[in-house]
């Protein structure tokens, strides 16, 4: 046990109360996704970087993680949503700069496709076919999650 001056420990001691450590550390972003099934097609939005990517998008500063989700999802689609569970969570860096933490959820809807309207913010819209996804230009994460949800709805309706 060591009864050295410590940096660290003085730093916490003083300066830390007022301006506390974490100021320094690394920032990013938090955008929320969703995943979300009509007809058994999940549904998928065209980027700017012309990739298809999960609907969703930030979350602001003090707003709850689900109704981020809801209004990002109507925002984006035209379309009601009810966040049922959270699937996982990864970092992408986004262009070799910007660190993005990305909380994906499961999300069910009463509307139909014909619903479904395209937001000023994206390209694009669509919705595919599960099985079809690995031929898409996506990020691979993104391909995996609707893969592995789609088999575990798959593996739900055939035990009902």
């Amino acid at each position: 046990m060591s009864s050295g001056f410590s940096l660290k420990r003085f730093y916490l001691e003083t300066i830390g109360k007022v301006i506390p450590s974490d100021v320094f550390s690394a920032r990013h972003v938090v955008s929320v996704k969703g995943i979300c099934f009509i007809d058994n097609k999940v549904i998928l939005l065209k980027n700017e970087r012309d990739e298809w990517d999960l609907p969703g998008g930030k979350l602001k500063r003090n707003e709850n993680i689900q109704e981020c989700l809801q209004r990002e999802m109507e925002e984006e689609l035209n379309i009601v949503v009810q966040v049922d569970k959270l699937l996982d969570v990864t970092k992408l860096t986004i262009m070799n700069t910007i660190d993005v933490l990305v909380m994906v959820f499961l999300c069910s809807t009463d509307c139909s496709i014909q619903q479904l309207k395209i937001s000023a913010e994206n390209f694009g819209v669509d919705c595919f076919d599960p099985t079809l996804v690995k031929e898409l230009k996506m990020e691979p994460v993104y391909k995996q999650m609707i893969h592995r949800t789609f088999l575990e709805m798959l593996e739900r309706s055939e035990s009902l």
